[in-house]
């Protein structure tokens, strides 16, 4: 008798169920998500993100000869943009640039790496010559 009683409660209790369909929207913007959310994601990946990079400790020297270096290739590329071409052959420690005006008025530059002898040459034409 209680078992039908049970069912027949059972059965009263549940007669209105309603169900709406599920619908996925991505949080990711990469697969169709808000577009909003995109910072925030970056940042939570990078604050989890256990990786750091290796940065050598450099010394004073080598500081100041990649720095003395740097200086060196930066004034020789604004003269010969600038057009205040001046000839001959530089020695950067790592590199060695050789700096000619060929006959047709173009600028030659040769540059040598010295650790492992690979030359590459730039040849920069007459602008409006």
């Amino acid at each position: 008798m209680y078992k039908y009683v049970t069912v027949l409660i059972l059965a009263l209790s549940c007669s209105r169920v309603a169900a709406t369909e599920l619908v996925y929207t991505p949080i990711n913007p990469s697969f169709g998500g808000n577009p909003l959310n995109g910072n925030f994601l970056l940042q939570k990946a990078q604050s989890q993100n256990a990786n750091t990079p290796e940065r050598p400790t450099l010394s004073f020297v080598d500081k100041f000869r990649e720095a003395l270096e740097r200086n060196i290739i930066n004034s020789l590329t604004r003269r010969i943009a600038d057009g205040d071409l001046v000839e001959g052959v530089y020695n950067t420690g790592e590199y060695l640039i050789e700096v000619t005006l060929a006959p047709d008025g173009s600028v030659i530059v040769n540059i040598t790496n010295l650790n492992n002898g690979e030359v590459t040459i730039i040849t920069i034409p007459v602008i409006g010559g």
